[in-house]
């Protein structure tokens, strides 16, 4: 990440009383998890990303910050401790490194020491450069400490309730992102930083506002029963660090002679392996990449026993990640769809099943006892549309008028019964075997509207054959048929477009955020077509300020049909 802040403020030199007596001799962030003090997790994070310089204040036990990094060095990067005499608390903190910023420390990140994440911090960055804001707080949906009140927008309206606020509230992680401004007008006092969030807050609205982080995992360790319960966590076998051979042994399988790894991506890879009575299933090695993994074979053997056509799951060791699963076979719809006739018997039996997942699905996995992901709600639907400024407009802040046009098409998705939805119902996630269609890729399954799966097969990016824009109808008509729809027509269509528009913003920024922040071009290559697409849906239901944007996005670059 070349534009990454090159330095990162870590608050060091609390005196971490929660964790007595584990802390009376060693500061909180520099006790061991996995070998190593917990702090180096953030330094590795952070220096992944492009941070080059660690200014950490220190106050409590200053000599064994000396003795853990004694060369002040991770590997090329400088580690400069700022003593503390006298404890300044986190405002203080931050006012007192302000003299060690260079000239092109725009930026910083400020990170408490003995806080552990999995934030996306390229994301997260994003976010903050884009909206123009002094500071940027990344927050989680939930926590013990849930009391950052931020609109829709983003914007941040109060802290710890001294305001009395009444937007949804978040849990600050620890973590945020401070632009060299903000920093310089910290009072050099010693008070908390948040004093100073709240100040910016009411001086300028819209100045501080929140990052949404819903990465796996998030720990503020506040006691010593919690610390012991996440160090032996970590302190476990690493989940797929397995090696593919080693994996397919532990059912039996063997690793298909030549066959090279199929592509994976969100933390899993996946082999051919064969069974021991002949035949061959599919191994899946899944790490903690993502949350949603470790669920995926429960919520499969729900599907299954359900009647819905899914992979049947064979076996799985959850500690290992290692799933395997029934094979299907490589043809998917994406591919049928590049043959001269468009597969339209795939493309009903695709939109049948997913029909079944709409009726059966809720229950299905409710009688099972599986765990799903957050529902579709206000705060996910404000996330897809965070993701598509953060990543497609890259800077550019879209107006109030447009800002208030994209909230309206939440409200009318929230009006609708919830179901199961598949969530990334698309081409490349249904495989084709005898003219039946199979849904895979079914890991963020959630509670939500039955429209947003209709419209993502409908306005597939991926989907670009012939007179595509007439074959959409023809899905429209059979999904309103597998709907038992009783409502008039016009409001079928109506609702598709609206869920078409919102699928597409999240479709669209990360095509943009894979492309443009992963460089994954391959990805970035079908941002034209779905801004294309995300025209004509927003125009069909009445959106003209999203119609316009993503058209004058999609008019730079040609388009494929």
């Amino acid at each position: 990440m070349p534009d990454f802040p090159k330095t990162a403020f870590i608050l060091g030199a609390g005196l971490g009383t929660r964790l007595r007596p584990l802390t009376e001799h060693c500061p909180k962030p520099l006790l061991p998890l996995g070998g190593k003090p917990m702090v180096a997790r953030a330094i590795a994070q952070l220096y992944a990303a492009g941070t080059r310089r660690f200014l950490i204040n220190t106050h409590h036990c200053p000599e064994a910050w000396k003795q853990a990094f004694p060369t002040g060095r991770w590997l090329d990067a400088e580690i400069q401790f700022v003593h503390e005499p006298v404890l300044l608390e986190t405002g203080g903190g931050l006012a007192n490194i302000t003299q060690f910023l260079g000239a092109d420390d725009a930026h910083l990140v400020v990170w408490n020491g003995d806080i552990l994440s999995g934030v996306n911090l390229a994301e997260a960055y994003a976010h903050h450069t884009s909206n123009g804001a002094e500071a940027t707080l990344v927050v989680r949906d939930k926590g013990p400490n849930a009391n950052v009140r931020i609109t829709d927008d983003g914007f941040v309206t109060d802290l710890r309730d001294r305001l009395g606020k009444a937007d949804p509230s978040y849990q600050y992680t620890g973590i945020c992102f401070v632009t060299r401004a903000f920093a310089a007008g910290v009072p050099p006092a010693s008070v908390s930083l948040v004093e100073h969030f709240l100040t910016r807050v009411q001086a300028t609205p819209g100045s501080v506002q929140g990052y949404l982080d819903t990465s796996a995992h998030w720990h503020d360790l506040g006691t010593v029963e919690e610390y012991q319960q996440v160090k032996a966590e970590i302190e476990k076998p690493v989940r797929g660090a397995i090696a593919t051979a080693d994996a397919a042994k532990l059912f039996g399988y063997t690793l298909t002679a030549g066959e090279a790894p199929l592509k994976g991506g969100s933390g899993r890879r996946f082999h051919r392996v064969a069974k021991p009575d002949g035949g061959t299933a599919m191994l899946c090695i899944y790490d903690d990449a993502r949350p949603e993994n470790l669920g995926y074979g429960r919520l499969g053997h729900a599907l299954f026993a359900a009647g819905i056509n899914v992979p049947q799951v064979l076996a799985e060791d959850t500690d290992a990640g290692v799933l395997v699963m029934e094979d299907l076979g490589d043809t998917d719809l994406w591919s049928l769809s590049q043959q001269p006739t468009f597969p339209w018997p795939a493309v009903a039996s695709a939109l049948e099943q997913v029909g079944h997942l709409h009726r059966l699905g809720a229950e299905a996995v409710q009688t099972a006892g599986v765990p799903l992901m957050e529902p579709f709600g206000d705060k996910l639907y404000a996330w897809e549309r965070q993701y598509f400024t953060d990543n497609v407009l890259a800077g550019r802040k879209p107006d109030r008028d447009l800002q208030n046009e994209m909230a309206t098409l939440a409200r009318e998705l929230n009006a609708r019964p919830p179901v199961l939805v598949h969530r990334d119902f698309q081409s490349q996630n249904l495989l084709v075997r005898d003219g039946q269609a199979y849904l895979i890729d079914f890991q963020g399954a959630r509670l939500g509207c039955a429209f947003y799966d209709y419209a993502s097969l409908a306005f597939d990016p991926y989907l670009t054959c012939k007179d595509m824009d007439l074959w959409r109808i023809e899905i429209e008509d059979h999904a309103r048929e597998v709907a038992d729809w009783k409502g008039s027509l016009d409001e079928f269509s109506h609702l598709l477009h609206i869920a078409a528009t919102q699928r597409l913003l999240q479709a669209c920024g990360a095509y943009a955020f894979l492309g443009r922040k992963q460089g994954r071009a391959d990805f970035l290559a079908h941002l034209p077509q779905g801004l294309r697409n995300l025209t004509i849906a927003a125009s069909l239901c009445g959106k003209r300020r999203i119609a316009r944007l993503a058209e004058e996005l999609a008019g730079a670059t040609a388009v494929s049909r």
